[in-house]
């Protein structure tokens, strides 16, 4: 929102005006916005031109590039400018990256929207178990029978039957989870199913073709392209993960992995940071925002204690109400 009131979008250098009164709900991804207007319509804007959903949405939630609406029981799902009614019959649903998924209450039926195509993750005469966990493709179910089942980019695997309660981390082409069956660290990816480490671990996280991990010793692991790489052989306090990028702290310091290599970002541990795709913006010592991307680290604005998001690979700072500094591509600017 501008000092004027009206609501813009930041996109490639340019700030574009979206709506002339204030919205009055509005979420957004790498490439599209949606809102609720201030007549409570439900609208999309996806950088070209805005297009209204529905005028009486119950609730929205978004994705990368697709975005599903309810209207009670109707559920409708938007992608790439094409709309669709995916069930009549709808109650919970969840979207992630480029999926939804949803139940479908006429046959008691749990189904994913991916791509195009609508697959039946299982269907059962009561009423259906929401999946355990959602990535940006992936869905860990289960089914009838305690079967435990992976959806990964359109294909269904499955895991076996498991009659304990087990904690599954999805991810992009990738579902991580203990395995208590064969007391092992698992990982599901496009074919099989893997044993990564013979014994269960501490904890784990999946982001686009990675998993990250601590093992028993508190060693920070990293799987990808079939291998364990190690990130850290000290204590790492915490650790998050956002689609290929990760971040820790360990003995004071705050280092970053970017799928290729790691970096030492800080020698001490930000009061705040965020992540998004190969982006790292943190809180430096000064009170100001520093950047890391592409390797490197800078500082990209010196103004104490001001709010900042990232978004894609775009930093914003609020400069104050209704100004904020962009920096994207090495670049700053002004709006």
């Amino acid at each position: 929102m501008d000092n004027v009131g009206y609501m813009r979008s930041f996109q490639n250098g340019f700030s574009r005006q979206v709506e002339f009164l204030p919205p009055v709900d509005v979420i957004y991804s790498e490439k599209i916005i949606a809102y609720i207007d201030n007549k409570n319509d439900l609208f999309i804007y996806d950088g070209r031109q805005k297009e209204m959903l529905s005028n009486m949405a119950s609730s929205y939630q978004i994705g990368y590039h697709i975005a599903a609406w309810n209207t009670g029981p109707i559920l409708n799902v938007w992608d790439n400018g094409k709309k669709r009614t995916l069930t009549r019959f709808g109650r919970n649903y969840v979207v992630s990256d480029s999926l939804v998924v949803f139940e479908d209450l006429m046959e008691n039926a749990i189904r994913v929207y991916y791509q195009d195509s609508i697959y039946e993750l299982y269907r059962t005469v009561g009423p259906p178990i929401f999946p355990a966990a959602v990535g940006s493709n992936t869905v860990a179910f289960e089914g009838n029978g305690n079967v435990h089942y992976a959806f990964v980019a359109g294909r269904i695997l499955e895991i076996g039957v498991i009659n304990d309660i087990v904690k599954y981390s999805a991810g992009g082409n990738k579902v991580a989870f203990n395995d208590p069956f064969n007391q092992s660290f698992a990982v599901v990816q496009a074919k099989e199913i893997v044993d990564v480490e013979s014994i269960q671990i501490r904890d784990y996280k999946a982001g686009n073709n990675l998993v990250v991990y601590r093992d028993l010793n508190d060693q920070l692991l990293c799987y990808m392209n079939n291998e364990v790489i190690e990130l850290s052989n000290y204590s790492a306090r915490s650790y998050e993960v956002f689609r290929n990028t990760v971040v820790w702290n360990e003995a004071g310091l705050f280092f970053a992995f970017d799928g290729k290599q790691k970096y030492e970002l800080a020698n001490y541990i930000p009061e705040e940071y965020k992540i998004r795709d190969g982006i790292v913006a943190f809180r430096n010592l000064n009170g100001g925002v520093s950047m890391f991307a592409n390797g490197e680290v800078k500082v990209i604005s010196n103004l104490p204690n001001a709010p900042f998001e990232v978004n894609g690979t775009t930093v914003r700072v609020q400069v104050n109400r209704g100004n904020f500094i962009f920096f994207k591509d090495g670049k700053s600017f002004d709006m």
